[in-house]
């Protein structure tokens, strides 16, 4: 294999790994802002659980 050959595959390889960087942090990114939405999600149904709680427990009229 000649040094011009090689020097595509290295090229092709620093492609590779770089783009291989660039879509992990990208997956770590939408895991982050998956686990921020998912106890937003949490913290709402404690909160309509909470309201339900209080108009159930709440002395008839």
């Amino acid at each position: 294999m000649s040094n011009q050959e090689k020097d595509r595959f290295k090229r092709v390889d620093r492609a590779i790994a770089q783009v291989r960087k660039e879509f992990d942090e990208v997956i770590d990114e939408s895991r982050e802002a998956g686990s921020e939405a998912r106890e937003d999600v949490r913290e709402a149904i404690d909160d309509v659980e909470a309201r339900i709680d209080r108009l159930r427990n709440r002395p008839d009229e």
